[in-house]
């Protein structure tokens, strides 16, 4: 990805550096990765599942030395409709996430005939499982909408156009890592997570043009900014104080990161700087597994960070508006049925057949790097049926200057 020097010092010297060729692997000729890891196991139907981690995988209580809080911002992401070599790929979202009910849906590599669904769905057809039981049928709704040029382009609803906006430092979320002793096993650490504006100071990369990803993107030593209302005193970098939304029971085994995500999340990355609005999605039941290294520069990375969980229906249909994409445009009723006829879970965690699916199951891939926190900047909140982004300022100065 993008790694320039000067990030050495950031941390103190007394953190260890530790080997990642030692961590456990997820299951003898198994790879950890997408979701996959020491977690990962039997599953229904004699499957091999990417089970999630849960709080009994903690590991034993270790070393008592403490370090000072680390400072993450998110690298890149893989949502569902990109492959990893960057092409647009109707299977990638097989591979992202994790099998969140347990259940076995359409994978071939079981034995005998699908198990109950894990809820009734609205339609008679039911949707399957990704590779190793994965739930994400979120992933493939980015791949539907990126292959609809219209939604693509002028709501972002595709991997690319994201990705290029974290680069340069248009928003992100920061994740700040506290109370861990720096080793591949820590019984308990804290996770805050901050929504974040982007880069004091964004990088100047043109998003519109194929080549930004021959640019650097964001270093260690650049600041985020963060919300005031991400925290219940706000306090600006370099030391955040305790974010609204955090985990205090989070935990490293085998040198991943797990963190619960708390109920009604949202993951808006605020920030209307970029070509389009990032997508608000709200989650339920949600858990975040990454590989957490400190790598020979002195930079702390995660290197392969899986989100995992449900989404409501309506939740997924008001992101939609909170976009712009709404009645008005004649893609809105085609994804909104896609949403109504694909709900595969119950939001409330439960498994159960006779109980009408109301969420859709997702699953999020993603890098981050260390960095520095900064100054407080507040964003307005996202309006229904409003469409912003620089994308739309570049085609309403466009329409101007022709006299439309």
């Amino acid at each position: 990805m993008c790694f320039l020097a000067g990030a050495a010092g950031i941390v103190g010297a007394h953190c260890s550096v530790y080997d990642t060729s030692l961590l456990a692997p997820a299951a003898p000729g198994v790879a950890s990765k997408d979701g996959v890891g020491w977690w990962s196991g039997p599953g229904d139907r004699g499957c091999f599942s990417a089970r999630m981690p849960t709080a009994a995988d903690r590991p034993p209580k270790g070393s008592d030395k403490v370090l000072p809080p680390i400072y993450l911002a998110v690298q890149s992401t893989r949502l569902g409709s990109l492959g990893e070599d960057g092409k647009l790929n109707n299977e990638a979202w097989r591979d992202i996430g994790f099998d969140i009910d347990g259940v076995c849906t359409g994978v071939e590599s079981c034995t005998g005939d699908d198990s109950p669904p894990s809820c009734n769905p609205t339609v008679p057809q039911i949707s399957t499982d990704g590779h190793d039981c994965r739930d994400n049928t979120f992933g493939r709704l980015e791949y539907a909408a990126a292959l609809i040029p219209e939604l693509s382009k002028t709501y972002g609803l595709n991997d690319d156009a994201f990705n290029c906006a974290l680069c340069v430092g248009d928003y992100n979320y920061l994740f700040k890592i506290s109370g861990y002793n720096g080793e591949p096993n820590d019984d308990q650490v804290r996770v805050d997570l901050y929504p974040s504006p982007g880069l004091e100071k964004p990088l100047p990369w043109d998003c519109k043009d194929p080549s930004w990803k021959d640019h650097p993107c964001f270093t260690p030593d650049e600041k985020f900014q963060v919300t005031p209302d991400s925290m219940p005193n706000p306090r600006p970098g370099p030391d955040l104080s305790d974010a609204k939304v955090f985990d205090a029971n989070a935990y490293v085994r085998d040198g991943y990161l797990i963190v619960k995500v708390p109920d009604e999340t949202s993951l808006w990355f605020p920030g209307y700087q970029a070509l389009v609005v990032a997508y608000p999605i709200i989650l339920q039941k949600a858990l975040m597994a990454g590989k957490l290294t400190r790598d020979a520069d002195s930079v702390w990375r995660i290197t392969d960070g899986t989100i995992g969980g449900r989404v409501r229906g309506t939740d997924l249909v008001k992101s939609f508006r909170e976009l712009g994409l709404c009645d008005t445009d004649k893609n809105y009723g085609t994804l909104v049925e896609f949403v109504n006829k694909n709900l595969d879970v119950l939001t409330d965690g439960r498994n159960d057949p006779s109980a009408t699916c109301d969420g859709m199951s997702a699953g999020i891939g993603f890098k981050a790097q260390q960095v520095l926190a900064g100054k407080i900047t507040a964003v307005e909140p996202l309006k229904e049926c409003v469409l912003r982004g620089t994308a739309v300022d570049d085609a309403g100065a466009a329409r101007d200057a022709a006299g439309e």
